[in-house]
């Protein structure tokens, strides 16, 4: 979440620590593709629930960080990661491979 929140500080040790770096007139375009779980995606040593993903979305939405985002998530069980969650006035379109179930 570092990334999407333009946290240098969190990820300077970290790989290239490369962060995104928007304004409120950009479009961003987030893609994940890997294993899920009711209310959580995988990464190989870590997981990142519904909750911490929508706390960043509103971070970003908050802070002006885009102005139109796409999000979609390819994952078991992946729409609910964005059911009853996600905020309807944050500009994020949500598309997800599979429902919450």
């Amino acid at each position: 979440m570092a990334v999407l929140k333009g946290d240098e500080k969190t990820l300077a040790d970290v790989g290239s620590s490369k962060v995104r770096k928007s304004g409120s007139s950009d479009h961003v375009f987030v893609y994940f593709a890997d294993l899920g779980a009711p209310g959580l995606i995988a990464f190989p040593e870590d997981e990142l629930s519904e909750m911490d993903l929508n706390r960043t979305i509103n971070y970003m939405y908050e802070n002006n960080m885009y102005g139109k985002m796409v999000t979609y998530i390819e994952a078991c069980e992946s729409g609910s990661m964005f059911e009853n969650i996600l905020l309807n006035n944050t500009n994020v379109y949500a598309t997800t491979a599979a429902n919450s179930e």
